[in-house]
């Protein structure tokens, strides 16, 4: 409440324009800005036989389309942002969630995944934490299906009411930590891989609901005519579509950012290398949830402790 959130810092001192944008527009659909970016992916192809034939480890364009977006949102911090209530805020994390398709037939059900990240990740580090993830949903399903499992039990009438609880106690800050934590709508960019189901990349929409700020569609690779040094040629294409919230940066802000963006995917040898963070707000963050986690560690430590003891008295006592 008052401002302070679970999941972000309320940035003070902005731009008069920032600030005043989000009352101009007060829904992420009022504020969406689109574009189809196609990526030229013959250097992502090039780097990926070269992994799978000297380290032995396959990638797809999923993993370096989500471990650039990781990368982008470390670097440039103001994309990590998200508006409530007029409100902007500093994302004090980096996640992204995507929406899996089981197995490819039309009545086959759907997960839906959130995956954190620091930051500092390599591009090795973001597949291994996608592939898990992606695993531990096939087998079993995780905490978000699960709740959303239980609501969809709940009459019509019962189950609005239940959202628009959340959205109310969404919008006054003060959802619970571990529904935050559990829903893929809050969250610093939605990515739907749509290659794997062999269609091109859309224009998706900004849930209204929670924090997302960034969309991106990933469409599946074709040729299509490209200029190269003046030359007209047919070139590997991947379309991105990527639907953006303007009213926590400016276009300016945004154009640069897709410049560096583009950039990552010809120079994937620099993912190879971990990132240091400088975002003073994920760094507080994680400050903060290392020393929650030492402390419960600490707490863990003491409890196993008063069992060894008493195991040992019992021990003693068996023996005498």
């Amino acid at each position: 409440m008052f401002g302070h959130r679970k999941d972000g810092k309320r940035i003070k001192y902005e731009d008069v324009m920032v600030k005043m944008t989000p009352h101009f527009m007060p829904t992420r659909n009022d504020a969406s800005n689109n574009i189809i970016h196609p990526v030229r992916v013959e250097d992502m192809d090039a780097w990926i036989v070269e992994k799978s034939e000297k380290e032995g480890i396959v990638f797809n364009y999923m993993h370096i389309v989500m471990a650039t977006i990781v990368r982008l949102l470390a670097t440039r911090q103001r994309l990590n942002r998200f508006v409530v209530r007029g409100a902007v805020y500093q994302r004090n994390y980096i996640t992204i969630s995507l929406t899996i398709k089981r197995s490819l037939r039309d009545e086959g059900p759907e997960s839906t995944l959130k995956v954190n990240f620091t930051g500092e990740e390599t591009i090795y580090e973001v597949k291994e934490k996608i592939d898990k993830a992606i695993a531990d949903s096939i087998e079993a399903d995780n905490g978000t299906q699960k709740i959303v499992e239980k609501l969809s039990f709940l009459p019509n009438w019962l189950l609005r009411w239940a959202v628009g609880l959340f959205r109310f106690l969404d919008r006054h800050n003060m959802l619970p930590q571990g529904l935050i934590d559990f829903s893929p709508f809050h969250t610093s960019c939605y990515v739907t891989y749509l290659k794997s189901i062999k269609c091109d990349a859309i224009i998706h929409h900004i849930y209204n609901f929670g924090t997302t700020g960034l969309f991106v569609a990933i469409g599946k690779e074709k040729y299509a005519p490209v200029v190269d040094f003046e030359e007209l040629k047919v070139g590997k294409v991947m379309n991105l579509g990527i639907n953006m919230d303007e009213r926590f940066c400016d276009g300016f802000y945004f154009a640069k950012s897709l410049r560096i963006w583009n950039d990552m995917f010809h120079n994937l040898h620099e993912l190879e290398k971990p990132f240091t963070i400088t975002d003073p707000v994920i760094l507080e963050h994680k400050q903060k949830m290392e020393h929650k986690q030492a402390k419960l560690d600490a707490k863990k430590a003491k409890k196993q402790a008063k069992l060894d003891k008493k195991q040992a008295k019992r021990q003693a006592k068996k023996n005498n």
